[in-house]
């Protein structure tokens, strides 16, 4: 019956798991709102605000993409020329394969084969577009699972839960209820010692990305939240910047911005995740790790989740058949 099951819940499972996940962060918000209203009436009104609230950001993102762009088109050019003017001293202070970096370095924009870049840019971004054209039937469908399901998990996910943990409970007794309760204290864990950090490190980075003059540093930080999940993710956004901003002339601001990512941002990586998922889960850093990396690879963000859930029952059940 499970595989049956999951057979047929694989191909509305990424609408199902963005409802299950959304309704999971937003739920306490949900209950407040909810106080005095019919249990329809309130799934139906939080549903109906969360969709209104998704759809501000998604204009801003655009907007900022926009900008971006013009950005480059005016900017770009000059701040190119520079970084490339920087690289070549670099490569000149370097023994054995300065020259050879020189030779293959262009000096300016000017020297750039924009034919042949335009080219596959052109390539690249056509394959881009068709994918989209062809995904966006599925993700229109997937989008419209994830707000019917999301309207059930507002109205109903606490008793679905309650149903789950007492027939854990009533197949397997104390292995199934240990289960229940590794499931619900392993996503408490991923939400305060994941979640809540990445978010206080996009913020951080934000700061820093502000403080030394990084074009777009509020689209930049947004960019860092996901990227944080993972650790020393976000190092992958702030650290190119900090190499930006010194190749382009601002070495004081790029070494600050690199001293800020290293100190601050990384530092909160380190000491806000441990502390936060400090006796909620029984994997250590490593494993944990490696969970929530397969787990987004395999699902996109609801994987954060899945996959140390995944690893926690799977370290629950070695343990009890060593016994």
């Amino acid at each position: 019956m499970g595989v049956l099951v999951l057979f047929v819940s694989v191909p509305i499972l990424p609408g199902v798991l963005w409802a299950l996940l959304i309704g999971y962060w937003t739920h306490p918000l949900h209950r407040r709102l909810s106080a005095g209203l019919r249990p329809g009436i309130a799934a139906g009104v939080s549903t109906v605000l969360l969709v209104a609230v998704a759809i501000l950001p998604s204009m801003w993102l655009v907007e900022s993409t926009q900008l971006v762009w013009t950005w480059a088109q005016q900017s770009l050019p000059s701040t190119v020329d520079l970084a490339l003017t920087r690289l070549h001293e670099i490569a000149a202070s370097l023994p054995y394969v300065g020259n050879t970096l020189q030779t293959a370095l262009p000096r300016s924009v000017r020297e750039i084969d924009w034919i042949g870049v335009g080219t596959g840019s052109a390539n690249a971004i056509g394959g881009m577009l068709t994918a989209v054209v062809l995904r966006a039937g599925d993700w229109a469908f997937h989008l419209v699972i994830g707000v019917g399901t999301l309207f059930f998990v507002y109205r109903d996910g606490p008793l679905w839960w309650r149903q789950a943990a007492d027939a854990a409970a009533a197949a397997f007794g104390e292995a199934g209820h240990e289960a229940a309760d590794l499931c619900r204290r392993t996503a408490s864990a991923v939400t305060r010692g994941v979640i809540l950090t990445a978010l206080v490190q996009g913020a951080l980075a934000g700061l820093g990305y502000w403080a030394a003059g990084v074009p777009q540093p509020v689209l930049l930080a947004v960019i860092t939240v996901p990227a944080a999940i993972v650790p020393l993710g976000a190092s992958l956004v702030w650290l190119p910047a900090a190499a930006w901003l010194a190749l382009t002339g601002d070495v004081g601001a790029g070494i600050g911005l690199a001293l800020w990512g290293a100190l601050a941002v990384s530092t909160a990586d380190n000491a806000l995740r441990p502390l936060l998922m400090r006796e909620r889960t029984t994997l250590s850093f490593w494993p944990l790790t490696l969970a929530i990396v397969g787990g987004t690879l395999a699902l996109g963000v609801p994987g954060v989740y899945v996959g140390p859930i995944a690893y926690s029952l799977a370290r629950m059940a070695l343990s009890r058949s060593a016994r």
